[in-house]
This record gives C-alpha cells, sequence and structure tokens, in this order.
C-alpha cells in the first residue's frame, strides 16, 4: 500500500517574505487604476464603435432608398405588347368576346369592363368590318379592343389608359397632327400614339404603308 504523500515544508524564505509584506498597503489610486484598465478592456474600441455607427447610418440610408423607389409610381413601356397580344389571338384562333358590327354596342360592353371611357370608333367602308370587340390585359390594365377584317385580315384597335405607361421606339412619324410610334415584325404592323389621357395601338396583318392608310379612313 503507497503512504500517502506529505506537503513539502514552507520555505522559510517565502515566510519570512510572507510576513515582512503582510501590513504593506496599495499605493494611493491602484485599484482605481486597475478598475478603469479593465473596464477599458471590456468596452470596444471607439475606431469599432465609429464603424458601427458608419454600418448603421448606411443600412439606415439603404432602407429609405428603397422605400422610396417602391414608394413612387413606376412607368410601363408599351413596347410591342400589342402586336404580340394580336399574334397570340390569331394563332390562338380565338372568337372575339362580343361580335357584332355595331359599334355602339362594342363601346358599351367595353365600357362596362374597363376604368376608361372608350370612344366611339366608325364601321368604316366596305373594305372595312367591324366584327366585334374584345377585353385584353397589358401590364395588369384593362384593355379595350376593337376588332375589324380589313380585306379578309385582322385588325386592332386597342384603346388603354395612359396613365404610368410610355411610348418606345425610334421609328416615329408625324400624320394628321400625331406623333405615330412605329413598329413591324414579320407580317404584323403597329402605331401607337397618346391622346386625351388615353394610348391607341392599332395592330394588323398588313404592311406599314397599308396600315397607316387604313387608320386614316377610319379616322374619317
Amino acid at each position: 500500500m503507497t503512504a500517502p504523500s506529505r506537503m513539502p515544508p514552507d520555505d522559510p524564505i517565502g515566510v519570512a517574505l510572507r510576513r515582512a509584506f503582510a501590513n504593506e498597503r496599495a499605493p494611493n489610486g491602484l485599484e482605481q487604476r486597475l478598475a478603469q484598465s479593465l473596464r477599458a478592456l471590456s468596452s470596444p474600441p471607439l475606431s469599432v464603435l465609429l464603424a458601427r455607427g458608419a454600418a448603421i447610418a448606411a443600412a439606415t440610408v439603404l432602407i429609405f432608398s428603397l422605400a422610396i423607389a417602391f414608394w413612387v409610381p413606376r412607368t410601363a413601356e408599351l413596347s410591342d405588347v400589342p402586336l404580340k397580344e394580336l399574334e397570340a389571338f390569331i394563332d390562338s384562333s380565338r372568337a372575339v368576346d362580343v361580335a357584332t358590327d355595331d359599334p355602339a354596342r362594342v363601346r358599351a360592353w367595353l365600357a362596362a369592363r374597363v376604368d376608361f371611357a372608350p370612344p366611339l370608333v366608325t364601321t368604316g367602308d366596305a373594305g372595312i368590318e367591324l366584327i366585334g370587340g374584345r377585353l385584353c390585359l397589358f401590364s395588369g390594365r384593362r384593355v379595350a379592343s376593337y376588332m375589324y377584317r380589313i380585306h379578309g385580315q385582322l385588325l386592332s384597335i386597342y384603346i388603354m389608359s395612359a396613365d404610368g405607361l410610355s411610348l418606345t421606339g425610334n421609328n416615329r412619324i408625324e400624320r394628321a397632327g400625331r406623333t405615330l410610334t412605329l413598329t413591324q415584325e414579320g407580317h404584323l404592323s403597329q402605331a401607337s400614339w397618346a391622346e386625351n389621357g388615353l394610348i391607341y395601338s392599332v395592330v394588323g396583318e398588313l404592311p406599314e404603308l397599308a396600315l397607316l392608310s387604313t387608320l386614316d379612313e377610319l379616322r374619317r
């Protein structure tokens, strides 16, 4: 069985030193300086505080800027949306929503479904036949569509509110006191303009010149 270990005897020199300094006091202010040093170690330096403040300020500015960006109404661009819509309508072989050659009846049907007063359109001459109307949707807004048949080809007059909507395109001409923005793709042509708070976009299965001539006929 192993004998229990004994504690080494106190060092005589260590005992003497403890006795000599037993009644000694710490210098004045030492405890206060030690406390201040400890507080400085536990607190972040000034540069860190300044960096944090700058980061918080930058984040606040970013949030404020984003809030303004979302609050300011955005302007949508019409571009070739009407042209694409008529192209999809032709490909789908769908029927018009209301089939009639009476412009007053088409207007009344559309007026009950859009948030503006659709203008009354003409029936056209012998080669321009009103076949009805449709309700369309562009960029979240309701659009009135008067549908025509021009010598066997389809043509649509799209009418929508101009609020928050702009016309785009570099091909612009002046015709009968209006600035028309022209777009052409494949066998479809489009002419758009703004008037009295509304945007009109005429799209048809016609060459550009034929579309403009038809537009002149419809305006008589």
